[in-house]
C-alpha cells in the first residue's frame, strides 16, 4: 500500500461496486440496485464533505458490461465472471479505460471486485470498499471498510470499533435465542452450513465452489458423527452441493431452525462450512468454525494491531458528513465540521437493503407476530 498515492487533481468522487457482476442465470447485471443505493445513502455527505460533484457508475450506466468482458475474453455469464473477479493483471484495454473513467476520482464501492481494486491501486487511484460486515447479530448490519491509502486507513481507524466488542451483542443474542426456541434440540454436535451459490466468497482459482468441492471435509464429518446437520442459506433452500458430495441422503439432517438459535446452543460444538459469514460469527457464541475455503475479509483487531490494507469494522458514522470529511481530509480539502451526528434506529439499514440473514426471526418478525396477535384477538 502506498503511502500516499499518486496525487492527481480529484475532480469528482465515484459510487460503484462489483459492477460486471451478472446474475447467476443470464447475462444481466446483479449489483446495479446495491450501487445505487449505496450511492443514495452517501451522495449528500461526499458532496458536502468534498464539494465534488458525486457521480454514480454502474452497468451499462457509464460502463459497457459487455465490452469489459470481450476484453477480459470472458464468456458473458456468471462462470465468466467468477474467471476474472479474482485477476492479478488485467488487459490493455482494460486498464486504460479504468484509467480514462477514474483517472480522476476518488471510487467509493459497495463491495469492489479484486481485479477491480487492484487496478485502481495499480492507477495510484484511491477508494474506499465498504461491504457489509459479516458479523450480523448487532441492533443493524454495518460495513467493513478497506481502502489502498495509508492516510485514509489511519483516518478510517479512529472510528474503527474493535471486534471484540461485539461479545456483549452476542450474549444478548443468545439469551433472546433461548427465549425463542427454549426446547430447540440438535441431532449432531456439528453444522454444516450453506450459502448462496453465486458469491464473490465463492469465487476460488476462477472458479465458483460449493460443498462438493469439499467433498472430503464432509465425508469425514460422516464418518465422525454419524450423521450431518445442514442449516441451507436463508435466500438459497438448495442443498449447495451437499448431495453432490457421495453421502447418502438418510444420514442428512436438514434443520431449518433459526441461525443465532443453532449457535448459541449449548450442543453445538463446530459450524463448518466454504466462506459463510456465520462461521465469522459463530466463535462469538463460544463456538469453533471450521472454514473451508476463506473469508473474503481481513478483519482488523484492536487499533494497535491494525494493519493498513485490513477491513476496518465501522459500526456506525458513515451517515454522518464530519465522518467523510475526516476520511477524505488526506485526499483533499474538505469543508468545515459542523458537528452534527445522525445515530440511526435499530435495524435501519437491514430494512433498507431488504436483508436480514435470520436476525429479523428474533427481532422484527416478533413484533409482527404481536401486532397480528393483537388484531386478530381484536377482531
Amino acid at each position: 500500500m502506498a503511502s500516499p498515492l499518486r496525487r492527481i487533481p480529484l475532480r469528482r468522487i465515484i459510487v460503484t461496486g462489483d459492477f460486471l457482476r451478472p446474475v447467476e442465470k443470464g447475462f444481466r447485471p446483479s449489483q446495479t440496485e446495491n450501487i445505487r443505493w449505496l450511492y443514495r445513502l452517501l451522495r449528500r455527505h461526499l458532496g458536502e464533505a468534498s464539494r465534488l460533484p458525486v457521480d454514480c457508475l454502474s452497468w451499462d450506466d457509464g460502463l459497457d458490461a459487455a465490452a469489459f468482458y470481450a476484453w477480459f475474453g470472458a464468456e458473458p455469464s456468471a462462470a465468466g465472471w467468477a474467471g476474472f473477479f479474482d485477476a492479478g493483471t488485467v488487459p490493455a484495454a482494460v486498464l486504460e479505460t479504468c484509467e480514462a473513467t477514474f483517472g480522476d476520482a476518488i471510487v467509493v464501492g459497495f463491495e469492489l471486485a479484486e481485479w477491480f481494486k487492484r487496478t485502481l491501486s495499480h492507477l495510484d487511484i484511491p477508494y474506499v470498499d465498504l461491504n457489509i460486515h459479516p458479523v450480523r447479530f448487532l441492533p443493524d448490519v454495518f460495513f467493513a471498510v478497506q481502502t489502498n491509502d495509508a492516510e485514509v486507513f489511519a483516518a478510517l481507524l479512529s472510528h474503527h470499533t474493535d471486534p471484540e466488542a461485539f461479545h456483549g451483542w452476542a450474549d444478548l443474542v443468545s439469551a433472546t435465542a433461548l427465549k425463542l426456541r427454549p426446547d430447540l434440540a440438535l441431532e449432531a454436535p456439528a453444522l454444516l452450513v450453506g450459502q448462496t451459490s453465486l458469491d464473490r466468497s465463492l469465487v476460488d482459482g476462477g472458479r465458483v465452489v460449493n460443498l462438493e468441492d469439499h467433498a472430503g471435509a464432509v465425508r469425514a464429518l460422516l464418518r465422525r458423527d454419524g450423521c450431518v446437520a445442514f442449516k441451507p442459506h436463508p435466500y438459497n433452500s438448495g442443498d449447495f452441493g451437499l448431495f453432490r458430495t457421495g453421502i447418502p441422503f438418510r444420514q442428512v439432517r436438514m434443520v431449518r431452525a433459526n441461525a443465532y438459535a443453532l449457535l448459541a446452543h449449548p450442543g453445538l460444538r463446530e459450524v463448518v462450512g466454504v466462506s459463510s459469514s456465520l462461521l465469522v460469527e459463530a466463535p462469538y457464541f463460544d463456538t469453533a468454525a471450521r472454514i473451508l475455503h476463506r473469508s473474503p475479509f481481513d478483519l482488523a483487531g484492536g487499533r494497535g494491531a491494525a494493519r493498513p490494507g485490513q477491513h476496518l469494522s465501522l459500526v456506525d458514522g458513515l451517515l454522518e458528513t464530519d465522518v467523510w470529511r475526516s476520511i477524505l481530509a488526506p485526499l483533499l480539502p474538505v469543508t468545515r465540521p459542523d458537528g452534527w451526528r445522525f445515530r440511526l434506529p435499530a435495524n435501519s439499514l437491514r430494512l433498507s437493503l431488504r436483508n436480514f440473514w435470520g436476525f429479523n426471526e428474533l427481532s422484527t418478525d416478533f413484533l409482527v407476530q404481536l401486532y397480528q396477535g393483537g388484531q386478530a384477538r381484536a377482531g
